[in-house]
């Protein structure tokens, strides 16, 4: 099973977002991020799909035709950046404007 994601180094490559993840699911029980948990959770869970896919194609299981394997794994990365900055701004704010819009 190691080999369908294309061996070792990727499967230790995979366990840092996923360690993001779980740390994100506990933190929020033990203080309150403003809100900005949603964009961080999002963004390690787009890292963890841009190591998977990486993987896939490295791997044995699946072969992505190159450009579609790279081309969504660039993608997943700049959403993972995109959603980690804007996390850290709203974190920075103190207040997220889109949920700001909602409340009455």
């Amino acid at each position: 099973m190691i080999a369908w994601l294309g061996g070792q180094g990727n499967v230790i490559s995979l366990l840092i977002p996923l360690f993001g993840i779980c740390l994100l699911s506990i933190v929020d029980r033990v203080t309150e991020t403003n809100r900005a948990r949603r964009y961080f959770l999002s963004g390690f869970v787009l890292w963890f799909g841009c190591r998977v896919v990486l993987g896939l194609e490295q791997g044995t299981l699946v072969s992505f035709p190159r450009p579609i394997g790279l081309l969504g794994a660039l993608s997943l990365l700049i959403g993972f950046l995109s959603l980690t900055f804007y996390g850290y701004y709203v974190v920075q704010t103190g207040r997220d404007p889109l949920a700001s819009r909602l409340a009455p």
